[in-house]
């Protein structure tokens, strides 16, 4: 922004998309309800050291550097701003005084400021708190995409000419026909979208897209001064790093082939090919171009978090700002695909970086069961996007007759296909590597507790308190059970454990030993479903004499101590 530019915004006058604040050395709380009004609706500019009428009044010089740090800092405090944000502050010069101003753009996120929500309307920030007009806010986001905002005052001077090369370079490589192998630079940002007309506004130019896929790198730390990316290793040392990749700032292109370079030449991630169709396939490869190329087109880019991929000893874990659409585990069978950034996507698409909407989770889930021993992949969605890839896959094993006898159920009278299931359920590796029963059990148990206590329709209730030496003492496994865990949980893990393979609601009351078929739906089966641990298996017909009720991935996932929340 410029003095210029300034002076159009001041004669313009406060409205739906401007706001002026006096600031002498501080800012109010209405600062950050416009901020978040702004966000959530249309974007706009606040301008900081202007009275209503347009005047500058002036910030104090000597508080000027420590106010924009002040701002900074609170921007990327979630309990402050959330999710939160990290913009540019122009400084200016106008008669003499001082105005900070903050060019702020429509969010494709829901944000809150002290967890209240704001719109704007006219020239006023509205606080939101009726369910309806929360959900209207969420349906108008649907179609708000952030790397769709024009960037007024983008040239295409600011693009790095070397990148529009390097592309026409990869993608002769995957199509020797394509037309942008002759296109002009213009050519390859127009038929990309990264150059477009807002039909509301009337703006024209380049968009962030644009700068993200093409910008040089000090154009790209003007726009997203928050914008990095960690590639870090975690092995020996948990509380720091082993080892990383120098925190990337840079295009989306560069930083594609930064990651991949990394994860394909460091020791970390072992080489396993695969034959398909004929073909010899490296699976890293392909396990990790998926990861990788969702990690670049699906972040949510006006956030102020990090994009981080660590690699531990047993699994890489991806975190990602995001624009969710929901919050909790992903079905790798039934969820829906959603492009956070379809322009960029559509792009990439163009390299062969990414496949088909959707195919991607799918791929990862075919080809990670093959190179992790049959691990599968976790997805969750919320404000940070988490994506956990296990590199083995430890399982019960012997350990089962120890979980299904502490939960009370009698090994004799179970059909033998529920502990053979449960020997090969999935088991988070810091359980699977302790040795002694007493100590597995105990924490497996604990995990069981704390984890279920986190899910609402449960009402698991808290874990006994209890002593590691006084759990010990319990004569029998299930009375070591009985000790550690409240009834109701014992009984919701009775349910979880018998389901690992499909069962009628009848034989599931006649294992666990329980009373009343209807006070076993009620209790148990009707809230398992409700969140997500259990499903029938005759979905259209509830009442289906052939009705049988199976275990979830979410609910193998609960069963084997992984974090569900």
């Amino acid at each position: 922004m410029n003095l210029e530019e300034l002076n159009i915004i001041l004669a313009r006058g406060e409205n739906i998309r401007t706001e002026f604040k006096e600031a002498k050395d501080k800012v109010s709380g209405s600062f950050y309800q416009t901020l978040v009004s702004f966000l959530n609706r249309e974007g706009g500019v606040i301008v900081l050291g202007a009275d209503d009428h347009g005047q500058v009044k002036g910030i104090d010089p000597e508080s000027i550097e420590q106010l924009k740090k002040d701002l900074v800092t609170a921007m990327n405090n979630k309990e402050l701003v959330n999710p939160p944000v990290n913009f540019p502050l122009y400084q200016l010069e106008k008669d003499g005084k001082t105005a900070l101003c903050l060019k702020i753009p429509v969010s494709s996120q829901i944000h809150s400021y002290k967890g209240m929500i704001y719109d704007r309307e006219n020239d006023s920030d509205i606080a939101i708190e009726d369910d309806s007009r929360i959900s209207d806010l969420y349906f108008r986001k649907r179609n708000t995409f952030s790397e769709s905002e024009i960037i007024k005052h983008l040239r295409l001077e600011d693009f790095d000419s070397r990148l529009f090369e390097k592309t026409r370079a990869v993608i002769s490589a995957a199509d020797t026909t394509h037309p942008w192998i002759e296109a002009d630079n213009m050519t390859i940002l127009r038929d990309s979208q990264f150059y477009r007309r807002d039909p509301r506004t009337g703006e024209e130019g380049f968009t962030l897209a644009a700068a993200l896929v093409f910008g040089k790198n000090d154009v790209i730390r003007s726009i997203l001064p928050g914008y990095k990316v960690d590639i870090l290793v975690r092995i020996k040392d948990l509380d720091r790093f082993d080892d990383r990749l120098a925190p990337l700032r840079t295009n989306l292109i560069d930083t594609y082939q930064a990651v991949m370079e990394f994860l394909k030449t460091k020791p970390y991630l072992p080489e396993k090919f695969y034959l398909e169709n004929g073909q010899r396939k490296d699976l890293r490869e392909l396990i990790f171009r998926e990861l990788v190329g969702n990690m670049v087109v699906h972040r949510e880019y006006t956030s102020a978090h990090t994009t981080e991929l660590i690699i531990y000893k047993d699994r890489v874990e991806i975190t990602n700002p995001n624009k969710p659409l929901f919050k909790g585990l992903l079905s790798l069978d039934a969820f829906s695909p959603y492009a956070k950034n379809p322009t960029i996507r559509k792009f990439f698409a163009e390299f062969r970086w990414t496949d088909e909407l959707g195919s991607g989770i799918k791929n990862v889930k075919k080809y990670l069961k093959i190179y992790a021993n049959g691990a599968i992949p976790i997805f969750m969605e919320d404000d940070k996007f988490r994506t956990i890839i296990p590199l083995s896959c430890p399982e019960f094993g012997d350990k089962a007759e120890l979980a299904l006898s502490f939960a009370g159920l009698d090994l004799p009278a179970l059909p033998a296909n529920i502990l053979e299931e449960f020997k090969h359920l999935a088991l988070l590796s810091q359980f699977a590597d302790i040795i002694d029963s007493e100590t597995f059990l105990f924490q497996m148990g604990e995990s069981w507790a704390k984890k279920g206590g986190n899910l609402k329709n449960l009402r698991m209730g808290k874990i006994n308190h209890l002593d590691f030496s006084d759990f010990q003492k319990g004569a029998s496994l299930a009375e070591k059970g009985g000790k550690l865990l409240p009834k109701r949980t014992i009984n919701i893990l009775k349910v979880l454990m018998i389901c690992i393979v499909p069962n009628k609601a009848e034989e599931i009351r006649r294992l666990m030993s329980f009373g009343s078929r209807d006070k076993l739906n009620e209790l148990y089966l009707r809230p398992l479903r409700e969140e997500g641990m259990i499903e029938s298996t005759v979905s259209d017909k509830p009442t289906s004499p052939e009705q049988k009720y199976i275990l979830t991935e979410k609910g193998r996932m609960f069963l084997g101590g992984f974090n569900i929340n």
